[in-house]
């Protein structure tokens, strides 16, 4: 039980920032500007449709209570926020050295 509640935890996170990436595509925050970069914007419909995608899916593996279901998505969802986070802030990066 405590399980589905963090793993559904996990899920709705991944969804708000996937839906977040979505909504933001014109407008500047934090330190991105997709109306200015066009490389930011491609990243941020990418990564928006990605973690919406893992988020729904994470959901779904939550409450079936199949093991090896949840843990492929955890790690999976590890991995891809790791690499949605390098990849946005490689522009940044790059320019900031």
């Amino acid at each position: 039980m405590i399980l589905s509640i963090f793993v559904t935890l996990f899920a709705l996170i991944a969804l708000f920032e996937g839906i977040y990436f979505l909504t933001h595509l014109g407008k500047p925050f934090l330190i991105f500007d997709p109306v200015k970069s066009s490389f930011v914007h491609r990243q941020l419909q990418i990564w928006g449709v990605i973690m919406t995608v893992l988020g729904i899916i994470t959901l779904i593996a939550a409450w079936t209570n199949s093991i090896a279901f949840i843990v492929t998505m955890v790690v999976l969802g590890c991995i891809l926020e790791t690499q949605m986070a390098f990849s946005i802030t490689s522009e940044f990066r790059a320019k900031n050295r």
